[in-house]
C-alpha cells in the first residue's frame, strides 16, 4: 500500500495599445477596453481613477494575455497610513488568482518602514503577510530615492518569466527583483488597489516580447486526478494543499529548465483548449473521458502534440474508473494489471527520452505494454516495463508510465533517498516538446 507524507533580437512593440490574438488593437484610454472589479472607475484626460471601497479592487484590461516584456505606467496614491496600496496586477486568471506588484506611498517618508515601500504578492494564498513571515525581505523592498507620497511616480516592470524587475522613476537600478511564484507565467493585466484604497494611473505602455515563446504544458485537473491540482484554486483548509504546493514548486523548476509554462484545464478537453498546447499532462485520473475528448486528444497527438500519461496500481485508480486505454490504444500502447515486482526502486535505461540511466521511484506499478520500454523495476528488471514511449507516424510523441511516484517528485521511499525525479521529468518534457 502506498502512503505519502510529506532578451531576443526582435520584439513586438505596442505603445499605448495592446494587440490581442485575433483581435484589433485596444486603446488603453478607452473605457470599453477595461472591466472593473469592486471599484468605480473614471477616465478623465488620460487619467484612470479607481475610488476607495472596502476590499481590494482591480481594473482588468479585457482579453489581455501578457507573458514577457515591459509594462510602464505612472501611478499615484496618497499619504494615508495603511490606506493607500496601489500597483499593477498580472498573470490574472480571474478576480482572485493573480500576481501583483504594489506600492505603499505612506511608507515613502517613514524611515522605520523604508523596507516596506513596495511588495510582490501571489494571490490568493501568498499575500504580503504570509510572504513577510516566511520569506522576510525577499518579496518587498525600499525605493531609493523614494518618491513623495502624494506625487505621481513612474513604474517600469520588466518581466522575463519567471523573473520580474521593478524600476521606479527611471532608475537604472531595479528596486525589486523577484521570481514569480506560479507555473503559468501569463495572464491578464490589471490596475490594482488594495484594501479601502483609491489610485490614479496614466501613461500606460505595454511592450510585449512575443518572440521568446515557451513550450506550453497543459495539466488536466478536470478528471478527478488523485494528487495533482492547481494549488491557487484550492482552499487553504484543504489537507492536500501543502503537498500540492510542494509538487508545484518542483514542477516549476522543471518548467523553467525546459523553457516551458504550465496551465490547468478544469473542464472537458477540446480542440480549442489543445490548440495552443504542446504537451498534455494527465496524472492518475479517476473519471471517464468522453468520446469527444478522446477524439480531441487523438487529433492533438496526430497534429504533432505530446502526451505524458501516468497511471498507477489499482490502489489509486483502476481501469474501471477511467478509460485512458481508449486514448492510447491507436498508438499501440495499453495498460495492463499490476506488476508482481514488490521491491521499492526503479531505473531508466539510456533511450531517446533519457540520455543516461536514472534512478527513479517505483512501488506497486501497473504494466505498460507496447511502445519502446525504458523504465523498469529493480527486482524483475526488463521483464515488466512500467514506462514506455513512442513516436507517431504524424509527428506526435507519447510517454506512458504505470507508476506515479516519479512524477510526484518522490525522492525518498522506504530507505531509498536519492531518486533522480527532477532529472527524469526534465528529460521527459524536453523529449515531448
Amino acid at each position: 500500500m502506498k502512503q505519502f507524507s510529506f532578451s531576443p533580437t526582435w520584439a513586438i512593440m505596442l505603445l499605448l495599445s495592446f494587440t490581442m490574438m485575433g483581435q484589433s488593437n485596444k486603446k488603453l484610454t478607452d473605457p470599453n477596453s477595461w472591466e472593473v472589479q469592486n471599484r468605480d472607475v473614471s477616465f478623465d484626460m488620460g487619467v484612470i481613477h479607481l475610488n476607495d471601497r472596502p476590499g481590494d479592487g482591480v481594473l482588468w484590461l479585457k482579453d489581455s494575455d501578457f507573458h514577457n516584456g515591459t509594462i510602464e505606467l505612472d501611478i499615484k496614491g496618497k499619504d494615508k497610513t495603511q490606506g493607500s496600496f496601489v500597483g499593477l496586477a498580472f498573470n490574472g486568471k480571474n478576480d482572485s488568482i493573480f500576481d501583483a506588484v504594489y506600492f505603499r506611498p505612506f511608507n515613502f517618508n517613514d524611515p522605520e518602514k523604508q523596507d516596506h515601500m513596495m511588495q510582490y504578492i501571489a494571490l490568493p494564498h501568498l499575500d504580503w503577510k504570509k510572504l513577510r513571515e516566511e520569506h522576510p525581505g525577499k518579496y518587498e523592498n525600499t525605493i531609493s530615492p523614494a518618491p513623495q507620497p502624494n506625487d505621481w511616480f513612474h513604474v517600469t516592470l520588466n518581466i522575463n518569466y519567471p523573473e520580474v524587475k521593478v524600476y521606479v522613476n527611471h532608475s537604472m537600478t531595479p528596486s525589486l527583483v523577484v521570481e514569480q511564484i506560479n507555473l503559468s507565467g501569463h495572464g491578464k493585466i490589471g490596475l490594482w488597489v488594495g484594501e479601502s484604497s483609491e489610485g490614479w494611473f496614466k501613461n500606460i505602455s505595454i511592450k510585449e516580447n512575443k518572440m521568446n515563446s515557451l513550450t506550453h504544458i497543459l495539466m488536466d485537473v478536470g478528471h478527478n486526478p488523485v494528487f495533482w491540482n492547481d494549488p491557487k484554486s484550492m482552499s487553504m483548509e484543504n489537507e492536500k494543499i501543502g503537498r500540492v504546493y510542494m509538487m508545484s514548486e518542483e514542477l516549476m523548476k522543471t518548467a523553467n529548465k525546459v523553457h516551458a509554462q504550465v496551465d490547468y484545464v478544469y473542464g472537458e478537453l477540446s480542440d480549442d483548449l489543445l490548440a495552443n498546447t504542446d504537451i498534455l499532462f494527465i496524472h492518475i485520473p479517476k473519471k471517464q473521458y468522453t468520446e469527444n475528448e478522446v477524439r480531441a486528444v487523438h487529433r492533438f497527438i496526430d497534429g504533432g502534440g505530446g502526451l505524458f500519461l501516468i497511471m498507477d496500481s489499482d490502489y489509486w485508480s483502476s481501469l474501471n474508473d477511467t478509460n485512458v486505454n481508449d486514448i492510447i490504444a491507436p498508438y499501440g500502447i495499453q495498460y495492463g494489471d499490476a506488476i508482481p515486482d514488490k521491491l521499492p526502486g526503479g531505473h531508466t535505461v539510456k533511450s531517446e527520452v533519457t540520455d543516461k540511466p536514472l534512478k527513479i521511484s517505483y512501488h506497486e506499478a501497473r504494466k505498460v505494454m507496447g511502445g519502446t520500454p525504458f523504465c523498469f523495476g529493480d527486482e524483475l528488471g526488463t521483464q515488466y516495463p512500467f514506462g514506455t514511449y513512442t513516436k507517431t507516424k504524424k509527428g506526435g510523441k507519447i510517454v506512458v508510465m504505470g507508476d506515479a511516484m516519479t512524477a510526484l517528485y518522490m525522492t525518498s521511499w522506504q530507505g531509498v533517498d536519492d531518486y533522480q525525479c527532477q532529472d527524469f521529468m526534465q528529460d521527459v518534457f524536453n523529449w515531448l516538446k
